[in-house]
C-alpha cells in the first residue's frame, strides 16, 4: 500500500489545487460574507488533503502541518470575531503554503526520480501552484493599489483573486489576451517575471523529463 501511495501521491495535489481555483470561481456568485466562508473553508479543507502528497517527507511535514494548522484556527477566529486583519493573515499563510510547495514539489520533480505518470502529474501540480503564487501576490498589489491591474475591478480579497488567477495564468502561459493588463512598475515587473518565468519553465521540465527518461534507458546520465 506505502509503495502505491508513493506513485499518485502527486494525484492528491493537483486535485486539491484545481479544487482550490473552483472554489475561488464559485465564491463569486455569493454574498461577500458567504463567498468569504465558502473560499477559505473549502480551501483549507483542499489544503489539509494536498497534504497526503506534501508529508511524506518528515523534513517538512511540521511545517506543513503547522501553516496548515495555522490557517485553519484564523478561518475560525474570523467567523466568530469582526477582525478583517485575520484574513489577511490567512492570504499571507496561503503565499507560504504554495511557496514551501512548489519548492519541495520543484525538488522531487526536477531533481529525482525515473519518469511516471506520478511525475508528470508533480509536474502539472507545479505549474499550477507558480501560477497561484503569482496570483497571491497580484491580489496582495491590488489590496494596496487597487488600479495596477486594468481590468480587474476593487474589491475584498477573495472576490479579486479569482480574477488574478485567471490573469496570472494568462500571463504565465504568454497568451496575452488583452482584456487585463498592468498599469503601475510593480505590476509590469510581476508580469515580466511571470511570463520569463512560464517560458523557462517548460523548458527545464522537459529538459528533466528527457534527461530522466534518457537515464532510464541507458543507465547513464
Amino acid at each position: 500500500m506505502p509503495r502505491v501511495f508513493e506513485r499518485t501521491h502527486f494525484y492528491w495535489l493537483t486535485f486539491s489545487l484545481v479544487g482550490l481555483m473552483i472554489a475561488g470561481a464559485l465564491s463569486r456568485e455569493l454574498a461577500d460574507s458567504a463567498a468569504l466562508a465558502l473560499f477559505q473553508y473549502t480551501s483549507t479543507g483542499l489544503l489539509f488533503l494536498s497534504l497526503l502528497s506534501l508529508t511524506a517527507d518528515r523534513r517538512w511535514a511540521r511545517w506543513f502541518l503547522l501553516v496548515v494548522g495555522t490557517m485553519f484556527a484564523m478561518v475560525v477566529a474570523r467567523a466568530v470575531t469582526d477582525y478583517y486583519i485575520l484574513e489577511y493573515i490567512y492570504l499571507f499563510l496561503l503565499l507560504v503554503f504554495m511557496m514551501m510547495a512548489a519548492w519541495l514539489v520543484g525538488q522531487r520533480v526536477l531533481l529525482s526520480g525515473s519518469v511516471d505518470l506520478n511525475k508528470i502529474i508533480g509536474s502539472v501540480a507545479l505549474y499550477l501552484m507558480i501560477g497561484l503564487v503569482y496570483s497571491i501576490l497580484y491580489t496582495a498589489l491590488l489590496l494596496v493599489s487597487p488600479e495596477a491591474i486594468k481590468g480587474i475591478s476593487p474589491g475584498p480579497w477573495y472576490d479579486v483573486m479569482p480574477s488574478t488567477t485567471y490573469f496570472s495564468f494568462v500571463t504565465l502561459t504568454t497568451l496575452g489576451y488583452g482584456d487585463m493588463s498592468p498599469t503601475t512598475p510593480t505590476a509590469e515587473v510581476l508580469v515580466v517575471l511571470e511570463a520569463v518565468t512560464g517560458m523557462f519553465y517548460l523548458a527545464i521540465i522537459v529538459a528533466s523529463l528527457v534527461g530522466s527518461m534518457r537515464k532510464d534507458r541507458t543507465g547513464r546520465p
